[in-house]
């Protein structure tokens, strides 16, 4: 297998340098505008990628510990799905993962390519190849393919952390969403390298950048949960270095997206276009770097690695290339004018796009000062920038709902606004005499309420005004209306699902309570209703695979809420130790399962911090945390809001897109 899985990358590197020489070199076209040699190689590197992806992930299905990879991140014992995760789990099957999704990609963007974008082919193929070659060398430092002798008779398996469904979906999506990032890329370097900079490009990237923007949001939305549910800090965002490494792309496609569609619609904002495509995808590199770097404060990471260098040189490439492109064909890239109204669309338009990029450069400094620098930001400098950003970006959003593309009526536009702002100002109300008073919670739930109303009531508008005019009742208007603009409807999905998740960031930053207590058994914690009585703890041990026990302990609680019982609840931890003759040493967190009791007002999170084995006492922390179910159904709203945009993005425009 060692052999076969090296063969496959040696082999895909070759052709990729083949194909990209063949590429540059434009001759012999076919009647698709594209070198034939080219067109199989762009194909055949994606097919042995793919032998490679093969052979890694039959390595750990059949437990072959004689390749390093598989002893390292699998175990006889480790459970069929997480076998399959390992393909994920270390750097070089991350490495190998991500170049693959590029091939395929590629191939893909070849392989649907039409007589519209042909003439962009050559050289956006050639930029994908160059990007594959980057992880190729990448995996050659760093094989998952390395042999191992002698060979073990098992495997050292999955760290218990990772043994979370969260493995099975937010490693690869975030990848993947990585990865996508490129097509975009390669398709504005084409473009510019052609001097081709009518909206042909942009068309044919928007599906790319939908796809990526729904991959990287599902990501990081579920790697906040997998943090909340699993890490024990009691949180879901930290601003750790490599979670912004996952955001900052995602806020520059965003951004992208949103210029893209001025420059479809009314020839405009192509010079920043361009930009977002560069940065997004050199935030997705340089995200990667730091991911494989010596990371100050990151829990991500996957150590120093002998990768840097390779890192730093494409970084550099990508760059200076990228940028010495732009300039010498700036006086290809005219953009039309527009009105210079902010109350419009096209000044809503810039205004959110350009608060995404403000919000992009304040995280990008704040997370890369640490770990170049001495330099550590103020506490609390990502939430007191980055939430008023967040905030004022879906109030924006909210009036370019209401606005549409032309400059409103002013008086019109008032009356559009008296229900949401109504609204708004029923909920504070209501939410201070519920005693809610904290001006930075209050000023948030007014916007989000009033954007949410506007958003409704604009798409209640579209509706009615179709009955009208088709003379259909309000299921057969909604539906044929909802299937004829999905690219608009999904972006409303979409707009909800930012305002759903930002509720319940809001309400859980805002109003979360805690208490840190050590307990005697029979003690007991109240917090917000809840009662909480410690029972004492169980424990077992069991011995590893590399000579170390893993001690279990597991806390048995009650709860009450308003004297009402509500049930047991158990959080525990997992330890890691060796022995030394008859000494316990090298003690050692594995894991932390925190025990969780949610409904849509709140979640009644318990951690057991500690214990002592003699006395049976133990360190608990409980912490109530309000409206944060409400996050993951804003994923929940995300993904059905993103596979309509992209849905729609794969499809021909229409007059709805134009």
């Amino acid at each position: 297998m060692s052999f076969l899985g090296n063969a496959a990358i040696i082999l895909a590197f070759l052709v990729a340098i083949y194909t990209i020489a063949a590429a540059l070199m434009d001759s012999r076209k076919n009647k698709y505008g594209f070198p034939t040699n080219a067109r199989f190689g762009v194909f055949a590197v994606a097919g042995l990628v793919t032998l490679a992806v093969a052979v890694l992930l039959i390595s750990l299905l059949t437990h072959n510990f004689s390749l390093q990879y598989v002893a390292d991140y699998s175990s006889r014992e480790t459970p069929l799905l997480y076998l399959v995760t390992g393909l994920w789990a270390g750097n070089p099957g991350s490495l190998l993962f991500w170049g693959w999704i590029i091939s395929l990609s590629g191939a893909i963007l070849l392989w649907r390519s039409d007589k519209n974008n042909k003439e962009l082919m050559p050289d956006a193929l050639s930029i994908v190849m160059f990007t594959v070659t980057l992880f190729l060398v990448l995996i050659f430092i760093d094989s998952p393919f390395k042999a191992l002798s002698p060979v073990p008779a098992d495997g050292l398996g999955l760290k218990p952390v990772l043994q979370n469904v969260g493995m099975v979906f937010h490693p690869p999506l975030l990848l993947a969403g990585y990865a996508l990032f490129t097509i975009p890329f390669a398709l504005a370097m084409s473009a510019l390298f052609n001097r081709k900079t009518d909206d042909v490009w942009v068309t044919t990237a928007k599906r790319w950048a939908v796809a990526a923007f729904l991959l990287l949001g599902l990501g990081n939305v579920l790697g906040m949960w997998w943090a909340y549910a699993e890490l024990g800090w009691g949180g879901y965002w930290a601003w750790d270095p490599v979670e912004n490494a996952g955001l900052m792309p995602w806020l520059l496609v965003t951004a992208f997206l949103h210029s893209g569609i001025m420059y479809v619609r009314r020839g405009m904002f192509k010079t920043w276009t361009f930009i977002l495509a560069i940065t997004a995808f050199w935030l997705t590199i340089f995200g990667a770097f730091l991911t494989r770097s010596d990371v100050k404060g990151s829990v991500h990471t996957f150590g120093q690695t002998p990768m840097t260098p390779v890192f730093i040189v494409f970084l550099v490439i990508t760059l200076v290339g990228s940028v010495w492109l732009l300039l010498d064909r700036r006086k290809f890239i005219k953009s039309a004018t527009g009105d210079d109204s902010l109350v419009s669309g096209t000044g809503t338009f810039v205004a959110v796009s350009l608060l995404l990029v403000i919000s992009t450069v304040f995280i990008f400094i704040g997370t890369t000062l640490p770990v170049f620098t001495n330099i550590i930001p103020a506490k609390g400098y990502f939430n007191m920038v980055n939430l008023p950003l967040f905030l004022l970006i879906i109030a924006l959003a909210g009036v370019c709902v209401l606005v549409g593309w032309k400059v409103p009526d002013l008086k019109q536009l008032g009356k559009k606004l008296l229900l949401p702002l109504g609204v708004g100002i029923l909920v504070v109300v209501a939410l201070i005499i519920g005693g809610v008073n904290r001006w930075y919670a209050v000023v948030p739930f007014f916007i989000l309420a009033a954007v949410l109303v506007a958003t409704f009531v604009k798409w209640s508008a579209d509706v009615a005004a179709r009955m009208r005019g088709k003379k259909e009742n309000f299921a057969v208007a909604f539906g044929r209306l909802f299937m004829a603009s999905r690219s608009r409807y999904g972006g409303y999905i979409i707009h909800i699902a930012i305002v759903v998740l930002a509720l319940g960031i809001v309400g859980s930053s805002a109003y979360k309570t805690q208490v840190e207590k050590t307990l005697n058994v029979g003690d007991t914690i109240t917090l917000n209703g809840y009662t909480l009585k410690y029972n004492g703890f169980d424990s077992s041990s069991a011995p590893q695979n590399d000579g170390s026990v893993w001690l279990t302990v597991v806390a048995n609680m009650d709860i009450t809420y308003n004297g009402k019982a509500v049930g047991s609840i158990h959080p525990s931890q997992v330890l890691g130790f060796t022995y030394s003759g008859q000494t316990i040493t090298n003690m050692s967190l594995v894991s932390n399962k925190v025990a969780i009791r949610s409904n849509l007002a709140r979640d009644f999170y318990v951690i057991f911090e500690d214990f002592d084995g003699t006395t049976n006492q133990g360190l608990v922390m409980v912490i109530v945390n309000p409206l944060v179910e409400w996050i993951w159904i804003g994923g929940v709203l995300l993904l059905i809001g993103g596979v309509v945009s992209f849905s729609a993005a794969t499809r021909n425009l229409t007059t709805d897109d134009k």
